[in-house]
């Protein structure tokens, strides 16, 4: 298994990495915001190894 990232950190990475540079290329002049919503210790930032059984990460059920 590979190294654990936390929710918030890994939706961040994803955003910036792939949806920021498409929107700034699409979309230059669109002014927007990007959060995290859900539910769950990964919304909080209290994720842990333990926690990536239920909804860690950038996913809900």
């Amino acid at each position: 298994m590979g190294k654990f990232i936390k929710g918030m950190e890994l939706c961040e990475q994803f955003f910036f990495d792939c949806a920021k540079p498409l929107l700034d290329q699409y979309f230059p002049d669109l002014t927007y915001s990007a959060g995290l919503v859900g539910y769950g210790s990964d919304i909080l930032g209290f994720d842990d190894e333990t926690s990536t059984d239920h909804t860690s990460g950038c996913h809900s059920k």
